[in-house]
């Protein structure tokens, strides 16, 4: 999966679609980031929830990212150069190599069901934080089932049909996510839906690239791409709207937690 990221670096949340972008900036805003604050941002990509934290915490804050993507570190850093209060480096959102109680905020836009352990990352960033600092991360909550169907008609004409994995454990529910963070207080849990609209199916497809889903559709074999494409715009259809543009409603899930 690494590697699938970092060859979608240099498209990833930059093909003019609002996805990644406004959802980094909802994350933010609901963990109330203030100016001053000491921040890490895990798995920062090319900066959606980072670049948001700078502009919360100021000229007085500081933020640091880290991803385990090389390009993603290389191109957000280059994007933040002009950013004194902010750091980008190469580092694991599973286990972060930082201090007990270097900062105020943890967190982790999209991420964390990414991780082979995600508890044991919630433990480790509450380790992290100092007292009254908060962990805030967002989590996929439902996908546009147009969109589902989309991607499965894409995977059928892989040579070994790819089955996108759903998120596991603490996931599942809000239930779910109050339990493994038990160890954590006043805990708040909302949600945030983003429409997406893209141009048309190349577009769409130019934006599935751009991200996890490049893993299924660098699968598909070129003699197949078309037949593929076709079943996937098949899909989509009911997502067009009178201007022949296709909308997409994905819903996230927005935890923070005060330590």
């Amino acid at each position: 999966m690494i590697g699938t990221f970092d060859e979608a670096a240099a498209s990833y949340d930059s093909v003019g679609v609002d996805f990644f972008t406004p959802m980094g900036a909802e994350l933010v805003r609901r963990a109330a980031i203030q100016p001053g604050e000491h921040v890490l941002d895990v798995g920062c990509g090319r900066g959606a929830v980072l670049l948001s934290a700078a502009a919360a915490a100021g000229p007085t804050g500081r933020v640091v990212g880290i991803d385990l993507a090389p390009s993603m570190v290389e191109l957000t850093a280059a994007a933040s150069a002009h950013l004194p209060g902010v750091t980008v480096q190469v580092g694991d959102a599973q286990q972060p190599a930082f201090g007990p109680g270097t900062f105020d905020v943890v967190t982790a836009g999209l991420v964390l069901f990414f991780l082979p352990d995600p508890p044991a990352a919630v433990a480790a960033y509450r380790e992290l934080l100092r007292p009254g600092g908060r962990l805030a991360f967002s989590s996929f909550a439902a996908f546009d089932p147009r969109y589902e169907r989309a991607m499965k008609a894409l995977a059928a004409h892989t040579p070994t049909p790819q089955r996108r994995e759903q998120a596991p454990g603490m996931f599942g529910s809000e239930a779910s996510l109050r339990a493994a963070l038990s160890a954590w207080s006043r805990i708040r849990i909302t949600e945030f839906t983003q429409v997406s609209r893209f141009a048309g199916i190349e577009q769409w497809l130019t934006w599935v690239g751009s991200h996890g889903g490049r893993a299924v559709l660098a699968a598909v074999p070129a003699e197949r791409l078309p037949a593929a494409t076709t079943a996937a715009e098949a899909e989509l259809a009911g997502a067009r709207t009178d201007d022949g543009t296709i909308h997409l409603t994905t819903t996230i899930r927005v935890v923070v937690a005060d330590r």
